[in-house]
């Protein structure tokens, strides 16, 4: 239901689903409403396909008004213009007039008592300094969501677009004015107007981008999410476009430390020397020969033909052993071999 005009699209299926009730409850329940005089029918619903364009099959949904029974308005003295869901309260009757006289005779409670406050000096309590003027002294003005100070002026802008934009954003329905205007100051403090305001409110609709089901419980709270990330998005655009500190020149040493390594009149370190590298160990060894029996048990031999081609065969030799060398370059020149001769014809 709307906040203006008191409208109700029922949706059954979406009512039992939030609700957590049966579809036969939800029913139930809109019947006995109806039957109260709270619910009014306003356009029957039907399921034949209005036949738009690009959509497979489309039905109108039953919509309902919210009222308020006629006896209670007359219980009240409340006088009314018109009849059914448009009629309105325009006056009050001799009945009402006489029952608002009545309750304004009734004794009024006192209110509560003032009791000493951990935050107030003993000075206040025992009144003589007035509490009103050291706490607003003291008190930090608020600040926005992105840090702006507040004003009055734009605080007042912020609300009149909150109330003029809410009922356009079905999604934002569920925060109240002051809430929508206080997320929404940033924006005012901007320069922005009501179009806008709107228009931006549209780019970051939540059914865009969590689907078109999602409807978030606090939308205040997502509006300040929404502003939080597109400053930190500028703030990583600004940064990134920045210009570049210029390198510094290097100094007297470091460009005579160059000229010594390029002309290679430098003295040589201990780290310069080549060290000999140490073959594999016996352990290692075994385990290589090892898996290269098993390859050319298998048919393989990719791995002692590469290890030819890429360390000599006096190396591969000496990793993988003379005899499964030979044997290896055998079985390798019997499979070209059996490659490159014809086929039998039968």
């Amino acid at each position: 239901m709307d906040y203006t005009r008191g409208i109700v699209v029922y949706d059954l299926q979406g009512t039992a689903r939030r609700v957590g009730v049966s579809v036969a409850t939800v029913k139930r329940h809109v019947a006995v409403l109806r039957e109260l005089g709270a619910l009014v029918w306003l356009v029957h619903g039907s399921k034949r396909n209005l036949r738009l364009p690009g959509r497979k099959y489309t039905a109108t949904a039953t919509i309902y008004g919210a009222v308020i029974p006629r006896c209670y308005d007359d219980a009240m003295g409340h006088r009314l213009t018109g009849d059914g869901y448009s009629a309105r309260v325009c006056g009050i009757t001799d009945q009402g007039r006489q029952l608002a006289v009545t309750a304004a005779k009734q004794p009024q409670p006192e209110p509560h008592s003032l009791g000493p406050s951990p935050r107030t000096p003993a000075s206040v309590e025992s009144g003589v300094v007035k509490a009103t003027r050291p706490a607003r002294s003291t008190k930090k003005p608020r600040k926005t969501i992105l840090g702006r100070s507040v004003t009055a002026a734009a605080f007042a802008a912020a609300h009149r677009i909150a109330t003029a934009v809410r009922p356009l954003v079905n999604w934002a329905q569920h925060a109240t004015h002051s809430q929508l205007a206080w997320v929404l100051i940033d924006k005012v403090l901007e320069g922005w107007d009501l179009e806008r305001v709107h228009m931006w409110l549209r780019e970051v609709n939540p059914a865009d981008r969590y689907g078109p089901r999602f409807r978030p419980e606090r939308p205040h709270a997502y509006i300040a999410a929404q502003l939080r990330l597109e400053r930190a998005l500028r703030d990583e655009e600004r940064e990134r476009c920045a210009p570049q500190p210029k390198p510094t020149t290097p100094n007297g040493a470091f460009a005579e430390a160059l000229h010594l390594m390029r002309t290679g009149s430098a003295d040589k370190s201990p780290c310069d020397v080549p060290q000999a590298c140490e073959g594999p160990s016996n352990e290692e060894l075994q385990d290589l020969r090892h898996a290269a029996a098993a390859a050319y048990l298998a048919n393989d031999t990719d791995l002692i033909t590469s290890a030819v081609q890429l360390l000599g065969k006096k190396t591969a030799e000496g990793l993988y052993g003379p005899a499964l060398v030979e044997k290896t370059m055998r079985l390798k020149m019997a499979h070209h071999e059996k490659k490159t001769s014809p086929a039998l014809t039968v």
